[in-house]
């Protein structure tokens, strides 16, 4: 499943064959048909003028882990300022720009990697994310989350965030608000999926949380990007192909033709592939020592004299301490072998 091929192929299906029922809002007022028309109309407006960046499974759990080296796992608590100033000084490389997952593949991953802990019931409930980000406006950044609950089924966003821009046009982090989009939220009431206010704030405060955390990951994206060195590589796809370019042309289904012409996968280069394999050792190699105690890895004592209770004083010489590297490991995780 393609997620945003999914949403295309939806909201242009509702527009053309869909006649939208009237609903109440979260706040009590009606949600015309026709709101709900431009609320599908504006996400294929955006969908069809953004960059669209789709990340293999591999290359979402390189850019993750980045991300917790700068912002730390959710355990561990440290200042939201630092993963801020980070990103606050990356540039995005398109004023609007759609990046697309699999949920189910990152949480393996991060299951692998020992950074976390998922039930099989939920991890089978995880399926494609994609996060949009709309750079156009001059004070302000919004981003929406997009989630596909089924292989047909997905969901829209019901809030969007909007992150002000300081003087210099950067976010501000300190300065952002959440906006409602009430035909997602009246169609998920409607839907029976948020049947009380408790519902409503459970929903809200999930969706907030997954926005705010896994959005970190598309500015690794852009920093990567910009970097320019080898540890992605892209390559663009079509996203029709001509056949069904040609028939979407033939039937006038223009909401199919005027959907992104391609799409950049992105998947991970030989540096990701070291960054990995040395960090899954590093944790694999910190887990044993906590697990078993284990003695420090071989290094030099220097000379040096002890001291006994009762005025003894010996000196002892330089020797070797600890046990043998293991060679299996990289040396960056180990650090330098000894030798002699």
């Amino acid at each position: 499943m393609i997620l945003y091929k999914t949403i295309a192929l939806k909201f242009g299906h509702h527009l053309e064959n869909a006649d939208p029922v009237e609903m109440i809002g979260p706040d009590g007022e009606k949600v015309s048909s026709e709101e709900t028309r431009q609320q599908w109309q504006a996400v294929l407006n955006d969908l069809s003028s953004a960059k669209i960046y789709l990340l293999d499974h591999n290359a979402a759990n390189y850019l993750d882990s980045l991300r917790m080296d700068v912002q730390g796992l959710p355990s561990e608590k440290r200042s939201e300022s630092r993963i801020q100033d980070y990103v606050r000084d990356v540039d995005l490389p398109r004023e609007l720009i759609w990046i697309e997952y699999d949920d189910r593949k990152l949480w393996e991953g991060r299951i692998a990697r020992g950074v976390a802990t998922l039930s099989k019931d939920e991890l089978s409930k995880r399926h494609q994310r994609g996060f949009l980000f709309d750079n156009r406006p001059s004070d302000k950044l919004t981003v929406r989350l997009f989630s596909a609950k089924t292989n047909t089924l997905v969901f829209d966003a019901p809030l969007v965030l909007e992150i002000a821009k300081s003087h210099d046009g950067r976010p501000n982090f300190n300065d952002a608000s959440w906006q409602p989009q009430r035909p997602v939220i009246a169609g998920l009431m409607r839907a029976g999926l948020l049947p009380d206010e408790a519902a409503l704030r459970v929903h809200f405060e999930e969706y907030n949380n997954h926005l705010t955390y896994e959005m970190v990951i598309g500015f690794m994206l852009f920093a990567a990007l910009a970097a320019r060195e080898d540890d992605l590589a892209s390559q663009e796809f079509q996203s029709l192909t001509k056949s069904q370019a040609k028939t979407a042309r033939k039937f006038g289904k223009t909401w199919m033709t005027d959907a992104p012409k391609s799409h950049i996968t992105i998947r991970i280069g030989p540096a990701a592939e070291r960054h990995m394999t040395e960090q899954l050792a590093r944790l694999s190699f910190e887990k044993a020592l906590i697990t078993n105690r284990a003695a420090p890895i071989e290094h030099w004592v220097a000379e040096h004299e002890r001291q006994y209770s009762n005025g003894k004083v010996v000196r002892v010489r330089a020797h070797k301490r600890g046990r043998s590297a293991d060679g299996t490991l990289p040396a960056r995780v180990m650090g330098p072998l000894i030798k002699g």
